[in-house]
């Protein structure tokens, strides 16, 4: 289950995602918020940051992967 904190891999999966990934070397992002955006039709999605820059998007779930998790994020 992703939680926010969590870092994730932006799959490519569509053509924006794959020129984040190849163009732009966007490829590690964190979560910062799941929620369901009227972008995703309602929808469970994710409100990612691309780490290094202030980059965010809303993706669904087969949109990433985790790749480090946070087990308590309140420390």
């Amino acid at each position: 289950m992703i939680k926010e904190g969590d870092i994730v891999e932006l799959l490519p999966t569509d053509n924006r995602n794959r020129q984040l990934r190849s163009q732009e070397k966007k490829y590690d992002w964190e979560v910062l918020t799941v929620g369901a955006p009227q972008c995703l039709a309602g929808r469970i999605g994710f409100l990612i940051k691309h780490l290094g820059s202030d980059h965010t998007r809303w993706v669904s779930d087969k949109d990433i992967k985790i790749r480090t998790y946070r087990e308590n994020r309140y420390e």
